[in-house]
């Protein structure tokens, strides 16, 4: 992970600026690096730490996009889902400009996608909370292939741009064959719900049995 003075070589100096009531700034995650938030949703389900500890530095990184009103949030996710939580009075925001350029904002995914890497293998996590198919999936979907792919050089022989079960069980501290489990439990529990809804409701009866079924309005207001 760079050092703040690199990341400023890199994206310019920021502008420091003192918010006294972080409910007033007009603050959310930019539209681009939506994706590597939605994996930090799924992630915090899971995580089993006081997350508190990001308060002993109430700091944030944010972004001025001149094409988008207010600030935006597009690496330090982590500590802004937080502060949405928590609501702290005073913040020191870091104020860059929003890069133009589409490798600048190539390489700000690259620094987000590390972030969320490390972060999601700094803390222990509950894997009765936790969904490894889906969070799989979504690192997958969002997290630079090219960090991903320099993860598992460094993890295997296997120059893959993709996270397999191997490698998201070794930052997750699990092995495979306990997220193959956990899995398998998750698809259980659904199997059961739509087996129960089976017996007890025609339309998912249709659904389930009639692949040429399609749903009425008037059956959805029953």
């Amino acid at each position: 992970m760079k050092t703040t003075f690199e990341f400023n070589q890199e994206f310019g100096t920021a502008k420091e600026l003192f918010c006294k009531n972080f409910n007033k700034l007009h603050l959310s995650v930019h539209p681009d690096f939506s994706g590597i938030q939605l994996c930090y949703v799924w992630a915090f389900q899971s995580i089993k730490a006081d997350l508190s500890i990001f308060v002993s530095q109430p700091e944030l990184r944010v972004w001025k996009d001149p094409n988008i009103d207010g600030y935006r949030v597009a690496n330090n996710i982590h500590m802004y889902l937080y502060l949405l939580n928590t609501t702290p009075q005073n913040i020191k925001l870091q104020v860059h400009s929003f890069p133009r350029d589409v490798e600048k904002i190539k390489l700000l995914k690259q620094q987000a996608s590390s972030e969320f890497l490390k972060f999601l293998s700094s803390f222990h996590h509950d894997l009765n909370k936790l969904n490894p198919e889906r969070l799989q999936g979504l690192i997958n979907m969002h997290i630079s292939s090219k960090v991903i792919l320099n993860l598992n050089k460094e993890n295997s022989f296997k120059p893959h741009c993709t996270i397999s079960l191997d490698l998201l069980a070794k930052l997750l501290k699990f092995t495979r064959n306990q997220l193959n489990h956990r899995n398998k439990i998750i698809k259980q529990q659904r199997r059961n719900v739509l087996d129960q809804l089976e017996q007890t409701d025609e339309i998912v009866q249709q659904l389930l049995n009639h692949p040429d079924f399609a749903i009425s309005p008037d059956q959805l207001w029953k």
